[in-house]
């Protein structure tokens, strides 16, 4: 896993795991200029296939994403 890539992921799960999106269950997040394009779609392929996760793409070039996510589905 390159340090970029690494670097992403935490901060994905940190605005994740913020108060405020977790009260909403929903967080944007969008793609920084020194990310690595590749990065940036490997980081946003795995979360689409996250089980009860929604991703919603907020412009046309996907680098500016809403991400959703229904707790009580994931506990049935």
């Amino acid at each position: 896993m390159s340090k970029s890539y690494e670097q992403l992921v935490k901060r994905v799960q940190r605005a994740i795991n913020s108060p405020g999106a977790q009260s909403k269950h929903w967080v944007e997040i969008k793609r920084h200029a020194d990310d690595e394009q590749e990065d940036w779609a490997r980081v946003i392929s795995e979360l689409g296939t996250v089980e009860n996760v929604t991703l919603t793409p907020i412009d046309d070039e996907a680098e500016h994403v809403g991400i959703s996510w229904n707790p009580e589905e994931s506990m049935s």
